[in-house]
Order: C-alpha cells, then structure tokens, then sequence
C-alpha cells in the first residue's frame, strides 16, 4: 500500500515539474495582462485618458459613440506631442447630439466615417502595437455615470496586432461590410459587400446645408432627418448665415 502511494506521489510530482517546465517555456504574450473595468463604479473614463496620455507613436480608434469632453482633450494632447491619432466613427455620428466629430475634426484631428447597410458598432482603441481598450463601453458621460458597462485594458502585442489590423481595414475601406448566410442553419456565412470609409465633411466651412421648403428647418447633410427631405423639398444653402436670413430655423438634432 505504502508503495503504491509512493509511486503515485512520485507521478504527481513529475507531472508538476514537467507541466511547470513547459509554462515557463510559453511566451508572456499567452497570457496577457487584462484590467477589467465595470461602470458605473468604476472610473473608466479616468482609466481611457490616462492611457492615452501615455501613447508616443499611435493612437487608433473605432468608436460607435464619442460625446465624452475628457477622451476628447485626450486625443488632442496626444496628437499635439506627436502622436499619430487617427479615428474612425460611424457615418451618422456627425448629425448626432453632443457627438465630439466635429469637434476633433476643427481641431486637426483625423476621422473617416464608416457607412453601410449596418451600423458601425465598434468600441476599441489600440496604442503602441502593445495595448488594446475594448468592452461594451462607448465614451460618453452616460456610459461613464449610468450605463451599465465593461472595458477591458489588455497589454499584449498579439491582441493589440489584431485590433490594429481590423482598424487599418475600417481606414483603408477594405472591411467586411455585408455578409449573408449561406444556408437554412445560419451557421456559415458568405460575403456580400466591402465596405466604404470616407473623411469627415468639414460642415462648419466648406459644407452644404440642407433646408425643408415647408419645415423651414436646415440641416447638416449627415444629419438623418437631413437626409429624408425629398428632393423637391430640398433647399442648399453655402452658410449658416444664410439659412438664418432666409427664415429657416436650425435643426435640434444636428444643431447646424
């Protein structure tokens, strides 16, 4: 009995060093080191801007919605130290209330937007090809004080490599926009569309403004009330100033 324990010690202990042994050989990237964020209680937001305050080379981002004044002024101090930060938002991002688009793109800030039959719903970010912010979490005050949110800060160039590759292809216009399933199971998938980016139009210069004849209310050509004037009822104008003197009141959705 006492050599059968014996025996069965010994296997134990070889199995533990053996096991030991092959973990010390995996590289670190395997396992990469996550912090893993809940909001409300905890302080997302004051988590995204103090990594991004860190960035030195890049600062890439997919962001369904960006009304958040902190991340803003982030980004902005990044790119003013030199950092290479570029942004990609869904296309009807700038007709929206509090959006931050217009915002960064008056101040130099590089943004595409992302149109297609869906709507782009990312939320991740990469910095230096080593971290990655991903979760449900979109970077607004209300995700930051009353949604019920995650975000995840993984340190790991793998993941990071990952991210960064799918936000080249949102900026390079070369993502998969629409797929199909391709049988009765809804298992596999076939793809129907590549996708589109487009820089962001600069609305508050060179853009046009769209009026309703009969509304008498004019619009950003984003906004998606701007867009479903028909064509008779629509009316260009080149200016704020000039919609206003013609009696037509801003929308106050897109607030042009």
């Amino acid at each position: 009995m006492k050599k059968i324990t014996l025996s069965i010690f010994i296997l134990c202990l070889v199995s533990i060093l053996i096991n030991s042994s092959l973990y010390a050989q995996i590289p670190s990237e395997v396992a990469p080191r996550i912090k893993v964020l809940f909001s409300p209680q905890d302080n997302c937001a004051k988590e995204i801007v103090s990594e991004i305050d860190k960035a030195k080379n890049y600062f890439y981002v997919a962001m369904y919605y960006f009304t958040s004044r902190p991340i803003a002024q982030a980004l902005i101090r990044a790119r003013d130290r030199g950092v290479d930060v570029k942004v990609c938002m869904d296309g009807e991002q700038p007709a929206y209330e509090y959006s931050k688009s217009r915002f960064l793109e008056n101040k130099g800030i590089n943004i595409k937007l992302i149109s297609g039959s869906g709507i782009m719903h990312n939320k991740f970010c990469v910095i230096d090809d080593c971290i990655t912010i991903t979760g449900s979490y979109n970077w607004t005050a209300r995700a930051d004080l009353e949604n019920d949110e995650n975000v995840l800060i993984i340190n790991s160039k793998e993941i990071a490599n990952i991210y960064k590759e799918q936000f080249n292809k949102y900026w390079n216009g070369t993502y998969v926009e629409t797929c199909m399933y391709k049988g009765k199971d809804r298992l596999e998938k076939v793809l129907v569309a590549t996708g589109t980016a487009v820089p962001i139009i600069k609305l508050s210069s060179e853009g046009k403004y769209i009026g309703h004849k009969n509304s008498k209310k004019f619009h950003y050509p984003a906004c998606k009330w701007g867009k479903k004037i028909k064509p008779e009822n629509q009316v260009l104008f080149n200016s704020r100033d000039e919609a206003i003197n013609k009696g037509y009141a801003p929308c106050k959705v897109c607030t042009p």
